[in-house]
């Protein structure tokens, strides 16, 4: 991080070159503005204390709920812990410093505001009689909290917590600059070295073999790569540096351009100057050992002349090579005929080794992909009513043993796999369980509830079967699909007029509200490096947002999806993030980033209207599942490029 403003300079640079004046202006205005100030930790601590100087309490928590928002909500969750106790102890230093300064009201502003925050929380208890007590810096309770080490140790804390995450975190390539720069010098130091190391032992070689009289030498292999390192050019960026490596295994080596009777030569005056110092019975020996250096030699030439001969097929196998490269092949195909109407949910557990289909007659098959599809278990939904399609269903990050599904009917069912038995149930009587969504690191999971058009967003504890808390949700709207971010503690909910909501699980607040479509949100989801977020619309729009640039559009694609139908998740990622599992009216088509037309490297076809899909990637040959409205499963293998 220690190049942003190298890079900002450089961008800036660039704007004006190009005469994008607007575009500079504005980019000098968002500099001014943002709250990383470059990401310079030291700048970032100074505003804090300046904050905490001047009593501004608001700025203060902006400030710190934007790098939470930002940074601090991407960590793992053990991180949650020490991030709470660092603002807390950021807040305590606000007040220590008002005490000291003797500003009572900035001290009485300060609980006024920060009370429905901070009263469920122990650390805080004792804090809320500070107002009342004269000289708390004798008191034990607060004493140690004035004293300079203290706030010392709070400070150095807070900067190296900080320079950890900037340190840690993924950047954009522009910012390798400087560092593919050094990698480049350095690679360029090397070689020289290389090459004077290589000269001196080719000097070396050279006097042992002058002062070893009639002994002929053996063939000059040294030499041959002593060559490579003169006529190698000089690495000048990283392309020529491939290219090199490159060519001294393909047919266009330094060794081979070269004519070899230039090597012939070269060993017969080697051969005429050993003559020359050898006596007669060591002139004999010379001759015939000079006469197996030539063999040799010649052999070598011949080889190599056969090499270049068969760079035409060296060639045509490299391009086909680069066709390849890239790209999925499909390996084979099977279908998975057990389901009698059409199968609107599919799900992989998380080592591929099971899946489970979910039909329109409520029910479950859990079933064996690889190496051929076989049923495992069999689970029907214990509704008595007709209408008990399977609209949800997850498996439980942390067993894969069990898996949730919810009905059309308002059921919510836990099932274990190895027991093929259901260990409990839900009920909302008169609703339908619109979607649900395991946590990837916790015990918990939320599921949409839909009642004549009221929509309610529940998370609920898998252990204790109880709802934890509902998430703040708009009147008279419905969330139709979710999903978690890596760590569980966002979660990205599509809803019924087009919005997609992001919430912080921790805070049980919504951070963000993206409109993205005109029609219903009907599936989400984040890439697999959790910065953007794709949403599909009921109306066939596809569209790539990003997290970090509020309302920037990344991509926009139409796609033919069955209309009017129920369906389970219509789009995922292969476990690169490169390319994506769409469903169409035909079957299950594989692109690559972003999908269209042009995109498209693979149909799988196999299904007249296709609703729903997953791709399992556990195994070193990506597994394809798609299920199809006329109840097959096709089960699509293939080879990972």
């Amino acid at each position: 991080m220690s190049h942003v403003q190298y890079v900002d300079e450089l961008v800036k640079e660039y704007l004006l070159f190009r005469g994008f004046g607007q575009t500079l202006r504005a980019f000098d205005g968002d500099l001014k503005a943002e709250k990383e100030k470059g990401f310079r930790v030291d700048k970032i601590v100074d505003q804090f204390m300046q904050y905490i100087h001047t009593y501004d309490l608001i700025a203060l928590r902006e400030l710190w709920g934007h790098l939470d928002t930002r940074l601090f909500s991407r960590l793992e969750n053990h991180f949650v812990p020490g991030i709470r106790k660092l603002e807390n102890a950021v807040l305590k230093m606000y007040l220590v410093n008002a005490v000291i300064n003797n500003k009572p009201d900035r001290v009485q502003e300060f609980f006024t505001k920060m009370t429905p925050e901070l009263q469920g929380h122990s650390e805080w208890r004792e804090w809320f009689a500070l107002p009342f007590i004269k000289n708390p810096e004798e008191n034990p309770t607060f004493s140690v909290h004035f004293s300079r080490q203290w706030q010392d140790t709070m400070l150095v804390s807070l900067h190296n917590f900080l320079a950890t995450i900037f340190q840690c975190m993924p950047v954009p390539t522009l910012l390798m600059i400087d560092e593919d720069t050094n990698k480049i010098r350095r690679l360029q130091e090397e070689n020289e070295r290389l090459r004077q190391r290589l000269g001196e032992m080719v000097k070396i070689d050279s006097i042992l073999d002058v002062n070893a009289g009639p002994t002929p030498q053996q063939p000059p292999l040294m030499d041959d790569f002593y060559i490579i390192a003169q006529e190698s050019p000089v690495v000048d960026n990283p392309k020529t540096l491939r290219n090199l490596i490159r060519n001294i295994g393909g047919g266009s080596s330094p060794i081979l351009s070269r004519k070899s009777t230039g090597s012939i030569k070269k060993h017969s005056e080697t051969d005429a100057n050993i003559t020359k110092r050898a006596n007669t019975k060591g002139r004999i020996t010379s001759l015939s050992k000079s006469e197996a250096v030539a063999k040799r030699s010649t052999s070598c030439d011949s080889r190599l002349t056969r090499k270049r001969d068969s760079s035409v097929d060296t060639g045509r196998e490299s391009k086909i090579k680069d066709k390849l490269d890239g790209s999925y092949i499909l390996l084979s195909q099977e279908e998975y005929t057990e389901h009698k109407t059409s199968i609107i949910q599919c799900k992989s557990n998380a080592s591929g080794s099971y899946v489970a289909t979910g039909d329109a007659d409520g029910v479950i098959k859990i079933w064996t992909p690889i190496p051929s599809p076989k049923t495992v278990a069999t689970f029907t939904s214990s509704t008595a009513n007709s209408n008990k399609a399977v609209t949800a269903l997850d498996w439980i990050s942390k067993n894969e043993r069990y898996f949730i599904h919810g009905d059309n009917n308002g059921a919510i069912q836990l099932h274990d796999t190895r027991d093929c038995k259901t260990i409990w149930e839900i009920q909302h009587e008169g609703s339908r369980i619109v979607s649900l969504v395991c946590n990837p690191t916790d015990s918990t999971f939320v599921c949409s509830v839909s009642d004549s058009g009221e929509g309610k967003l529940l998370l609920y504890n898998i252990k204790t079967k109880k709802v934890e808390r509902t998430l703040p949700l708009e009147k008279n709207l419905t969330a139709l699909c979710s999903s978690f971010n890596h760590n569980g503690q966002l979660l990205v909910t599509g809803l019924s007029n087009g919005n997609v909501l992001i919430h912080d699980l921790r805070r049980n607040e919504i951070i963000d509200n993206l409109s993205c479509h005109s029609s219903p949100v009907i599936d989400i989801e984040l890439t697999n490096d959790f910065t953007n977020i794709c949403a599909l619309s009921e109306d066939g729009k596809l569209c790539q947002r990003s997290l970090s640039q509020t309302g920037k559009v990344v991509w926009e694609t139409k796609i033919n999806i069955e209309k009017n139908a129920v369906h389970g998740k219509l789009f995922t990622f292969d476990q690169s993030g490169t390319h994506m599992l769409l469903c169409t009216q035909s079957g299950g088509n594989i692109y690559k980033m972003p999908p269209s037309p042009q995109a498209k490297i693979l149909e799988l076809g196999g299904h007249k209207g296709t609703l729903c899909c997953d791709w399992s990637t556990a195994n070193q040959s990506g597994t394809c599942i798609t299920g199809g409205a006329e109840g097959r499963a096709r089960v699509s293998t293939l080879l990972s490029p």
